[in-house]
């Protein structure tokens, strides 16, 4: 593509991001960075157009010649990256309308545009040496929105998510350098090409090294089990925007890579530790569900729910079946709705009573009925309600599972019970319960207009992928036959 379309869809966040920095207002940084994100939305859907038409499965870029050692500017736009890249755009226009009364500084709003430039970077590139360089500014924003603009303990949860995500980084780049260089002495060519890497002989003996340190460095992200304990207090301390985005984009980037990477590079080291890896995705899907059972937090609830519903997906990755892989990136998608919904109205709470704790509220099905409703129903989303979005995402990584590996299938099934067990009870204290002597209840204020816009907006996206999810899947659909296993 000689104009370079894609590159726009990086690099207008970041001009973006620039200018909102520069401006002298609040107010207009606030509105600048509204009318960006809303037309980098509409920019991803027409790019994203030709996809839908079972002709176009790919949409490719590569404007520069290789450098002496391999790397090249090349972007790509397929079903999954599509999709990824315009659920970044959504959640990024709707997290900064639902902060629209914030007082932040030109800065909050640049960071956001900062960090969907960096992720739209990650989707988009099929170099890995851009790869990497896109996955680590993505960790530079979100760091100075949780440790500036979070709440009480957020310098802590900061350096937290910093030290953990950098680990990560630091052991993904030695994995990709390794696979770079073993490659180039076996066939004398210097590339990072991601489909080159795909088709090499392989790095032989030292591939179960490789593939540990590439897996961490994605492992990390997911989060996986036990890799997982910077993410409760990051999306905790973070503000609203900040979690909804976290969770609903920046997590998938770990499995994003597991899809582009691991997977196509170690087919053979995936399939040998199919057991493992299915057994650390149940160990994520019970363990989650258990913590969040625990909580008293709301927000910290929200945030177990992640580690639980992203099991899910290494699920459906695990099992290496067609139908799995369509399961683990539809539930990615499905995820990124349902969680960045139940983060934006927590902090549409927390914005009203400065209050967190599931025992500070009560009966508030009498005073906020909107509130109730979109809660309950995005709530509903998440624990997998038939007819809704997750159920969908869900079944499939289950029924891929079970063509593979079947008690792990079975066991992993107890998650939909839990979600259950978790969510309708807090969903009960806060909404339905009598409040109690402590309760902030009165201070709750119904949504107002903004407001349920942007909750209608994910609503209706769930509604229509739980009842018609075909349309998504077949975008996903060519991605999942490549790397599906031969039956």
């Amino acid at each position: 593509m000689g104009v370079m379309l894609l590159t726009w869809l990086w690099c207008a966040p970041a001009l973006a991001s620039a200018l909102i920095a520069a401006l002298p207002s609040r107010r207009l940084a606030r509105a600048a960075a509204l009318m960006a994100s809303a037309g980098i939305l509409a920019y991803a859907l027409y790019l994203g157009r030709p996809l839908f038409d079972q002709t176009s499965l790919a949409i490719l870029e590569m404007p520069f010649p290789a450098s002496a050692f391999g790397i090249r500017y090349t972007l790509a736009l397929d079903g999954l990256s599509f999709s990824l890249c315009a659920l970044t755009a959504l959640l990024t226009l709707l997290s900064l309308a639902a902060s629209w009364k914030s007082e932040s500084s030109q800065g909050f709003w640049s960071c956001f545009l900062a960090l969907e430039a960096a992720l739209m970077g990650v989707f988009l590139s099929r170099d890995l040496f851009w790869f990497y360089v896109f996955w680590d500014l993505a960790l530079v924003p979100m760091f100075f929105i949780i440790g500036l603009w979070g709440s009480e303990g957020r310098r802590k949860a900061a350096y937290k998510f910093f030290l953990y995500t950098a680990a990560g980084s630091l052991c993904l780049l030695l994995g990709l350098l390794s696979l770079v260089v073993l490659h180039q002495r076996v066939t004398g060519i210097w590339t990072w090409d991601m489909a080159e890497l795909a088709l090499s002989p392989g790095p032989g003996r030292h591939a179960p090294w490789i593939f540990a340190l590439l897996f961490i460095g994605f492992g990390v992200k997911v989060p996986v089990f036990p890799l997982h304990n910077w993410l409760p207090e990051a999306h905790t301390e973070a503000p609203a925007a900040g979690s909804a985005l976290l969770a609903g984009s920046m997590l998938k980037m770990g499995v994003f890579g597991i899809l582009r990477v691991l997977l196509p590079v170690f087919p053979m080291q995936c399939w040998r530790y199919l057991p493992w890896l299915g057994t650390l995705a149940v160990i994520n899907i019970l363990y989650g569900a258990f913590c969040a059972m625990a909580q008293k937090d709301l927000k910290r609830l929200v945030a177990f729910t992640s580690v639980s519903h992203m099991g899910f997906c290494l699920l459906g990755i695990a099992s290496m079946t067609n139908v799995g892989l369509q399961g683990a990136s539809l539930q990615m998608i499905n995820h990124g709705l349902s969680t960045g919904g139940l983060f934006l109205l927590v902090g549409m709470l927390y914005e009203r009573t400065h209050r967190r704790g599931i025992e500070d509220f009560g009966a508030l099905a009498e005073k906020a009925p909107s509130f109730t409703f979109f809660f309950g129903f995005i709530l509903l989303s998440s624990i997998g309600l038939p007819g809704l979005n997750g159920f969908v995402g869900e079944l499939l990584s289950l029924l891929g599972m079970a063509q593979s590996y079947f008690p792990l299938a079975l066991l992993a099934s107890m998650g939909a019970i839990l979600a259950a067990a978790y969510g309708l009870p807090a969903f009960q204290k806060v909404f339905w319960a009598p409040a109690g002597p402590g309760s902030v209840s009165e201070k709750v204020m119904d949504l107002d207009l903004r407001e349920q816009l942007i909750l209608s907006t994910l609503c209706l996206l769930i509604l229509w992928l739980g009842l018609s999810p075909g349309t998504l899947l077949r975008l996903l659909q060519p991605t999942a036959s490549l790397l599906a296993r031969p039956v």
